[in-house]
């Protein structure tokens, strides 16, 4: 994994005060962190029938390798020379540390995200936010929206992706760890509470699902499509992106009364990128069968734009 790169943030103003709370029938360690159970709890009220499995934090590991990252973490000063050496613990090679590399293409929990030895910056940022709770430190998920988005191509659909960054703001300093080194890039930095990082996860493991065949998505993989985007819209009906993504997956089955509501939604949400808009557009033309002037006929042959973070 290449080296992340770390932002330091003046301490001028609260970055706390930016996300509201998930929600008043948990109670909350903070305004953006859910403690195990509290998460659990939210999670099953606003999705009642949501399976056993889905349910696990995703930012919980093991003690004894908590255990393991602060017996690192000694070496190093406090402030941010012990973020940086947390950051880099993730990469240290076993049985120093973790051994984690970066893929693009690997979406999961801290534990899984171990067990694997991959992940992408959702992977990445839940095992760095459970380690540094596994601590007790002040660590929060945030989402970092790139001036240009990073694209992969599947199918005939482009995936539009911005990051999931982790940030750290104990009293003396605030700190922004990305592990793309894009940061540059970084428009805006939003933080956000665990369950919408969690739905963030789902998206991206929904279409990541239909990336990763070696053939055309069948009829039953965009069914399955279906049924996480909307599991994801019930645990975040605010995140736009998964309206969009099942936009997409309702339109390749042919259901386009919900396709539209879907991406009707997506539009009023403000989805990154203007994605919706334009699949909403081209679904439209599409059905129309007509051939229209300016730039709604030429986006009618061009791929849809699916969105979740990397």
């Amino acid at each position: 994994m290449s080296r992340a790169v770390l932002l330091y943030f003046a301490l001028v103003t609260s970055v706390m005060g930016l996300s509201g709370c998930a929600g008043s029938s948990a109670r909350a360690i903070s305004p953006l962190e859910f403690a195990p159970d509290a998460f659990v709890r939210e999670l099953r009220l606003r999705v009642p029938d949501i399976p056993e499995a889905l349910t696990a934090p995703p930012y919980v590991l093991d003690e004894k390798i908590v255990a393991r990252a602060e017996a690192y973490l000694m070496q190093a000063p406090t402030g941010p020379p012990r973020v940086q050496a947390l950051v880099d613990f993730l990469s240290e090679p076993v049985p120093v540390g973790l051994g984690l590399v970066y893929d693009w293409s690997a979406t999961g929990g801290a534990a899984l995200t171990l067990e694997r030895g991959r992940g992408n910056c959702v992977s990445l940022a839940a095992v760095l936010v459970a380690l540094g709770r596994g601590m007790d430190w002040p660590i929060y998920f945030a989402q970092a929206r790139t001036r240009r988005p990073q694209t992969q191509e599947f199918e005939d659909v482009t995936a539009l992706s911005d990051h999931m960054v982790v940030l750290i703001v104990p009293k003396t300093f605030k700190m922004a760890v990305d592990f793309t080194g894009l940061l540059d890039e970084v428009g805006h930095i939003r933080p956000i509470n665990d369950l919408e990082a969690y739905a963030h996860m789902l998206n991206n493991i929904s279409a990541q699902r239909l990336m990763s065949a070696d053939q055309a998505p069948t009829d039953s993989q965009w069914k399955v499509a279906v049924s996480g985007f909307k599991l994801v819209t019930r645990i975040d009906p605010k995140l736009g992106r998964a309206w969009n993504n099942l936009g997409i997956a309702l339109t390749r089955l042919a259901q386009f009364d919900e396709a539209r509501e879907a991406y009707q939604r997506a539009v009023e949400l403000n989805t990154a990128f203007g994605s919706a808009e334009r699949n909403l557009t081209m679904m439209e033309t599409r059905l129309l069968g007509t051939k229209m002037l300016g730039d709604a006929a030429e986006q009618s042959s061009l791929p849809e734009q699916a969105q979740f973070p990397e």
